[in-house]
């Protein structure tokens, strides 16, 4: 089994994945791991969900989609899909809904501390792919890292962008579709005198695929936004934040793995602090950290960092910078 692969305990026969919510990497991931441990993958969500994590290589053994979304409705059906077997048994379990559904069936769930980075995928073709983006010779692209796409902040991210191109040649934002406020940031598009350019791709939350097509990455947290950055409320804004935070629609937090797989890949990076990728990433040489709170500081990470990509750089970097995870237990119930 490869250095970098998880040690889980031996009793774990059973995966449990939210698939919907895994990005392609780490559904490949999760192919690796599944085919190293000879796991049996229950893929939570529909019938779409099972195709896309077939597609990214994992052997799906049986999918559930619970009535509404909730584990506790479909309680029956999670127990026959994973099995009477496993019952009181430990199971992987690979999102929030999928530690509530594994708890739901009779099981214990167990979660990966950290992910292991899939093996290398190919980048796809750089003319044809920035062609399709409309990047003209010799102008930039920026991959907003999307990893999960709501975990991130389109707009917020054209803003840093945008001041960066002023400060050179043009840059083409490309971020995913899902993104927060992607449709607000694509009404941007084309002003400062077309400095501020996005394309919605979503192929964003597969970096590897655009890693050759790429000059440069940019990292931030949407929650981060929300949590840190935000002014004191004031008046009917402070009882609306008073509202449990469970109650409205919060972006989730961004992991490191998007970031490691364009740094493995030779793309240098920009990266606000206070996100997983800022963590994972702080030493590296080819990233430039910056205050998200400070827009302009943001332009300049993303100016400085342009230039620097070399291809294969982050190889080396893509292994050491993973430790080997850890499989946490679940906080109870």
């Amino acid at each position: 089994m490869p250095a970098d692969r998880p040690m889980l305990d031996h009793d774990v026969r059973t995966a449990v994945a939210e698939a919907g919510v895994l990005s392609p990497p780490r559904l490949r991931a999760l192919a690796e791991l599944a085919r190293d441990r000879a796991l049996r993958v229950v893929v939570l969500g529909t019938a779409f969900d099972a195709r896309r994590a077939a597609a990214c290589g994992v052997r799906v053994a049986a999918a559930v989609a619970p009535p509404l979304g909730s584990p506790v409705l479909g309680r029956a059906a999670i127990a026959r899909a994973i099995g009477s077997a496993v019952r009181g048994a430990p199971a992987l379990a690979l999102g929030e809904r999928a530690v509530d559904a594994v708890r739901a069936a009779g099981a214990r769930p167990v979660e990966l501390g950290a992910w292991p980075l899939p093996r290398p995928a190919p980048s796809l073709d750089s003319a044809e792919v920035r062609g399709a983006w409309g990047v003209q010779p010799g102008d930039r692209a920026c991959l907003l890292v999307a990893s999960p796409p709501r975990a991130t902040d389109a707009r917020v991210a054209l803003d840093v962008v945008g001041r960066a191109a002023v400060l050179g040649r043009p840059i083409t934002l490309v971020a995913h579709p899902d993104c927060r406020h992607a449709a607000r940031a694509a009404g941007w598009s084309g002003v400062a005198g077309g400095a501020w350019r996005i394309v919605l791709d979503e192929r964003a939350d597969d970096p590897e695929l655009l890693a050759g097509a790429v000059d440069v990455g940019l990292a931030l947290d949407a929650a981060v936004v929300v949590d840190e950055l935000a002014r004191p409320p004031r008046g009917l804004a402070r009882w609306w934040a008073a509202i449990p935070r469970s109650a409205l629609r919060a972006p989730v937090r961004g992991d490191a793995m998007g970031a490691e797989l364009l740094v493995r890949a030779g793309v240098p990076m920009a990266i606000a602090d206070g996100t997983a990728a800022a963590a994972a990433l702080r030493a590296h040489p080819r990233v430039r950290m910056f205050d998200l709170r400070r827009p302009n500081l943001g332009a300049l990470a993303v100016h400085a960092v342009l230039g620097q990509r070399t291809a294969g750089a982050g190889a080396a970097v893509g292994a050491a910078g993973t430790a080997s995870p850890a499989i946490l237990e679940a906080a109870p119930a």
